[in-house]
């Protein structure tokens, strides 16, 4: 070939390597900001699903006071990993298989996967586990039980360590606790001939009760249960702002707002054997959606479903959202996180995933038997984040991606768990609060708080100021995609890989030529 021709096919060649230069950065502008969490050590890229030990390799790096995943052997309860979550996730498990009886643990899992450490409660005596919540000094506060009654704990997440107990002799089977501030929590008694919510001091005692059984209007005793064999089986309380309390009925497929002070019922949502509304629910958490809507997201439980119900300005509910399939079984709780992701805890699907809102799984962890509640560290109890609405994903949404799992490898993760020796349950840069006495400062009024929460009244009423979510595309499968996004991102890879490839065939056929 000619000088010429070599200067020619050298110019075509840098021009192609720089369009293939340039597609890839423009690529990257899409794309790394949407992956950059998922594919750190430990993690899988977007679209791959991981394997029974996907945290094995490097697991733990990057994550300060992580553990590598493989420091007590494979790690077979993690499950897709498409993007990292920036914190710890604190998972209960409560301590049942069918009708057996299994190790009630509280286990921190780090954004890989790995294990921080696992609080073993059986271990300390006590038979079940269910809700965990962050307390504004610092620690944990955890429902549990002892046969016959109920125990409230709280534990350094640090260390693992039960620092106080205080047993509610006239309280059973209380699956719920939260701190009011002023030295003052509140609960769920499902004790037969009692039926109530309390409201206890820190010495135990109780100050404020509502009995179901004085009810009976909104609550007949030929409805719900058998009647002095729980009836109620209320399972949840959470207070929401201007003294209100909503509360899970679970028995009579139920979510009520309850006045502390009038003790009236301010409103409802689903009515007894109305399955088409709620089926023995779990979990509901009060968010205030644009307007100061009231809105509720809740585990559905019997259903297989979580919903998210907007309620309307004539009193009625409307259901916004609805999550179901990819083998979700009876889900226990559904926590919105600050993303627009929902945090949820399935049951009998053995699991905790985050969902975006078109039902995609991001990030998944297999937690035998029976996981009752997860919290991510950082956020408030319950739901922090934004309604369906707010980011533009209401709808019913099919859940896809979960890693899926077999009888083996769920019993293979329930030994790995009671193997681990670890009790620190999160990292130290991860640690809230001073570790001392409780105050009112972060007192757990809802995480959306403050205006009516009958209807109307400021969004920004609860003082936090003013949020801002990105919306949802109509194709899109998470909240926020950053750059030109990566469809167009891995568009333009192609065509710049396809212009690169047909431009050699040019000059090595030109080449034949001369």
């Amino acid at each position: 070939m000619s000088g010429e021709g070599s200067s020619l096919g050298g110019r075509i060649a840098s021009r192609s390597a720089a369009a293939l230069v340039a597609a890839v950065l423009v690529a990257l502008a899409g794309v790394a900001p949407a992956v950059a969490a998922a594919t750190g050590p430990g993690a899988h890229a977007p679209g791959v699903a991981a394997g029974p030990h996907a945290a094995g390799s490097g697991a733990g790096a990057g994550v300060p006071g992580a553990p590598a995943a493989q420091s007590d052997g494979l790690n077979p309860c993690v499950g897709t990993v498409e993007q990292r979550p920036e914190t710890t996730t604190l998972v209960s498990i409560q301590g049942a298989r069918g009708g057996g009886k299994t190790a009630a643990l509280l286990v921190g899992v780090a954004p890989n996967g790995s294990v921080h450490g696992v609080h073993n409660d059986t271990a300390d005596g006590r038979w079940w586990s269910y809700d965990v919540d962050p307390l504004p000094n610092g620690e944990l506060l955890m429902a549990t039980t002892e046969p016959g009654i109920s125990v409230v704990e709280r534990i350094d997440p640090a260390t693992g360590e039960t620092t106080e107990v205080t047993r509610l002799e006239n309280v059973e089977d209380a699956h719920d606790v939260d701190y009011l501030g002023d030295g003052e929590f509140v609960t769920v008694d499902k004790g037969d001939e009692r039926n109530r919510v309390v409201i206890f001091d820190e010495s135990g005692e109780i100050v404020w009760q509502w009995r179901f059984g004085e009810h009976t209007d909104r609550f007949p005793r030929d409805g719900g249960g058998p009647y002095g064999e729980d009836w109620t089986h209320v399972n949840d309380v959470d207070p929401i702002g201007n003294g209100t309390l909503m509360v899970s009925v679970r028995n009579f497929d139920q979510v009520v707002a309850i006045d502390r002070d009038t003790k009236e019922v301010k409103w409802t949502l689903g009515e007894d054997d109305n399955y088409d509304v709620l089926n023995e629910q779990h979990n509901p958490d009060f968010i205030r959606g644009e307007n100061g809507t009231p809105t509720v997201l809740v585990a559905d439980s019997e259903n297989d479903r979580v919903v998210e119900y907007a309620r309307t300005a004539d009193g009625d509910w409307e259901r916004t959202w609805t999550l179901s399939g990819g083998g979700l079984q009876e889900p226990r709780d559904a926590d919105r996180l600050p993303n627009g992701n929902t945090l949820v805890t399935d049951r009998r699907g053995h699991r905790v995933l985050e969902v975006t809102p078109r039902g995609e799984v991001v990030w998944e962890f297999y937690t035998p038997w029976q996981p009752y509640d997860a919290e991510r560290v950082g956020t408030d109890p319950g739901s922090e984040g934004p309604t369906m609405r707010q980011v533009g994903g209401e709808g019913d949404q099919t859940m896809t991606g979960g890693a899926g799992y077999d009888a083996e490898r769920i019993e293979s993760c329930y030994e790995y768990l009671l193997d681990v020796e670890r009790d620190r349950l999160v990292p130290d840069d991860e640690l809230w609060g001073d570790g001392g006495d409780l105050d009112d400062a972060g007192t757990a009024t809802a995480t959306s708080g403050g205006g009516d929460d009958t209807g109307g009244g400021d969004a920004d009423g609860d003082g936090t100021g003013t949020r801002e979510w990105t919306t949802v595309p109509d194709d899109a499968s998470v909240v926020d995609t950053p750059g030109l996004g990566v469809p167009v991102a891995l568009a333009a890879l192609t065509l710049a890989l396809a212009t690169a490839l047909a431009t050699r065939r040019r000059r090595r056929d030109g080449d034949r030529r001369g």
